[in-house]
């Protein structure tokens, strides 16, 4: 049955497969056929950026195609001279990137609805200073291979989150959070550390 069910699924792809196409070879400069693409995203990248996607990675920007449903579309974007890398399997639904500096989400990523992650402030702290781009605090993003972004949760500038740890909905971090461990909360703590079947 499932394997009916997955056939069915790429069938229905099938006829938006050559936007898809055309899509990610203007905008990104590159398209892998593993890539899936619900609803088409929102992708700005500077020619000067260094962009990178790895094999299956699915974009749901429709709410047809997600449980909780997306109040906007995926999108992505990487400013003059940022490096972002999206790594194997990485599943994301209506989220927000903003690649100034540099972002990378390892394998086996999971980003939940309206998740945002940026590794930059937007703009100065000190109104004074806001019309000036080089007073803006820049730091890198790290998400390590299996995390899970719970949905609007905010990750900031300058953080690592360890390898299968959870953000919890909703949560904004702005410190590491360790690997294999639940945060939650404003700003996000530990809560809970994940342990296997059984232990």
């Amino acid at each position: 049955m499932l394997y009916w069910k997955h056939l069915f699924r790429e069938l229905v792809y099938l006829p938006v497969v050559p936007r898809d196409v055309v899509y990610c070879l203007v905008k990104f400069g590159q398209w892998h056929p593993s890539w899936r693409l619900y609803g088409c995203p929102l992708i700005s990248a500077h020619r000067e950026a260094s962009v990178s996607v790895g094999h299956n990675w699915t974009a749901c920007s429709s709410p047809r195609h997600n449980s909780l449903g997306v109040f906007q579309k995926v999108t992505i974007k990487a400013f003059r001279s940022a490096e972002l890398k999206i790594g194997d399997r990485v599943g994301m639904s209506g989220v927000s990137i903003s690649c100034s500096l540099s972002i990378e989400i390892g394998n086996d990523v999971l980003l939940g609805s309206g998740a945002v992650i940026t590794d930059s402030d937007a703009h100065p702290l000190h109104f004074e200073e806001r019309a000036d781009a080089s007073k803006i605090a820049r730091a890198r993003v790290v998400i390590e291979d299996g995390a899970f972004i719970g949905a609007r949760a905010i990750v900031l500038k300058g953080v690592r989150i360890g390898r299968g740890a959870v953000v919890g909905a909703g949560a904004v971090v702005s410190r590491d959070v360790p690997a294999m461990s639940v945060v939650a909360g404003n700003p996000a703590k530990v809560v809970k550390v994940i342990k296997r079947h059984g232990e």
